[in-house]
């Protein structure tokens, strides 16, 4: 039970530090007696990996992976399975059918790996972010026990993930760009130890005003969804995973869902330094008629960019996704291939982010990348 709470505090403190993921992968991998675990975002029509954490499994074999065999009998038999369903390769591919195949040569064989636990963390469009903790051959199939504990971690994995590209929009906070989010497309919400507000972004305060959310307590206007959200609220603060619902809007005309998850002591110490203290629980709520787009002028004004560099940063991360090559946006901008990545490499430099995936989880957050053509100019900004 103790190592269980390591792994989980792991697991939440890497929402914050992403650097702790090859740490959260391996003391998973030890639970499981496993040999190690990798966690990875992906486009396989793009063939990139955008980002991958890998916790004590073989560099040049994933190498391997990402150059040859992005496409193989294990992502093939995860597509359209369910997020944070757990699927074991046995289960969906037999072992001795695999030994035949180029990926087995390449990837599994050179690291003596048989078998693999496998999980859909998030998904969009073409965009995959997925959980592996993989077995040696010697080691066997995964038993009953290691089920167990794949599936009671695969929510706070989700949750980890999900949580961990909102927070990616407080790097705003630290660069001193407070206006950035206070403009962000979804409210944000803190929440003390002691249940109270102490913090409420623009958009947050816009659904207080029209009686969908109350702050004092943090509640709804229906009572039965604020009794499930007060529940959801002393989860977190006790430590525990939270949760998602959803909510009528205060006329019933649609539905509102509010993610609700701890703040660990990472990302209290990252709004410490915004001056924002004793935040301890993070609600992230989204009503679909108040998304937004804010032009890409706050991003200039906010980061030090050129004109040039937020186009290529709007173009790069289209819809939110890290999806768009820098051909593509060269191609839509008008620009060289070398332009657009020399444009790219210096936007990563100055708003802080390791990758087109981070860059396009924090313009997702802020709300830049919605409704904007190729010159980076909003084309609607009315209410979605």
């Amino acid at each position: 039970m103790a190592a269980m709470e390591e792994i989980l505090d792991l697991i939440y403190d890497s929402a914050g530090d992403h650097q702790l993921w090859p740490v959260a992968l391996s003391a998973i991998a030890d639970l499981a007696r496993s040999e190690g675990g990798i966690l990875f975002g992906q486009s396989v029509t793009a063939e990139q990996v955008y980002f991958d954490f890998n916790g004590r499994l073989n560099q040049e074999c994933n190498r391997a992976y990402q150059e040859r065999h992005m496409q193989n009998p294990w992502s093939v038999a995860m597509e359209g399975k369910p997020l944070g369903q757990l699927v074991l390769s046995d289960e969906v591919f037999e072992l001795g059918k695999l030994r035949n195949s180029g990926f087995y040569d390449d990837v599994l064989r050179p690291q003596g790996i048989g078998h693999n636990a496998m999980i859909a963390l998030a998904a969009r469009d073409d965009f995959r972010v997925a959980f592996n903790i993989c077995r040696s051959e010697r080691q066997g199939e995964f038993e009953a026990i290691e089920r167990k504990i794949f599936e009671a971690l695969a929510p706070h994995l989700r949750r980890s993930v999900t949580l961990g590209f909102r927070l990616t929009a407080y790097r705003a906070l630290r660069d001193a760009a407070f206006e950035l989010v206070e403009q962000m497309a979804d409210g944000v919400v803190l929440v003390g130890y002691g249940g109270d507000v102490v913090y409420a972004n623009e958009m947050a305060c816009s659904l207080e005003a029209q009686g969908t959310l109350k702050f004092k307590p943090i509640s709804t206007w229906s009572a039965p969804h604020s009794r499930r959200l007060a529940s959801l609220v002393r989860s977190a603060l006790a430590g525990k995973a939270g949760g998602t619902m959803s909510v009528p809007s205060h006329d019933r005309s649609r539905l509102v869902s509010i993610v609700v998850a701890g703040l660990r002591s990472r990302e209290s110490g990252v709004l410490r330094e915004a001056h924002i203290r004793g935040a301890a629980c993070a609600l992230f709520i989204i009503d679909p008629l108040q998304r937004r787009t804010i032009g890409t002028q706050h991003l200039i004004d906010a980061y030090g960019l050129t004109r040039a560099e937020a186009r290529v940063a709007a173009s790069m991360s289209s819809g939110g996704l890290p999806s768009t090559s820098a051909s593509a946006s060269a191609s839509a901008l008008g620009l060289s291939a070398n332009t657009v990545k020399t444009h790219l490499r210096r936007v990563f430099a100055k708003t802080g982010t390791r990758g087109q995936a981070e860059l396009a989880a924090l313009l997702t957050a802020l709300g830049v990348v919605k409704a904007q053509d190729a010159r980076g100019e909003n084309v609607d900004d009315r209410r979605h």
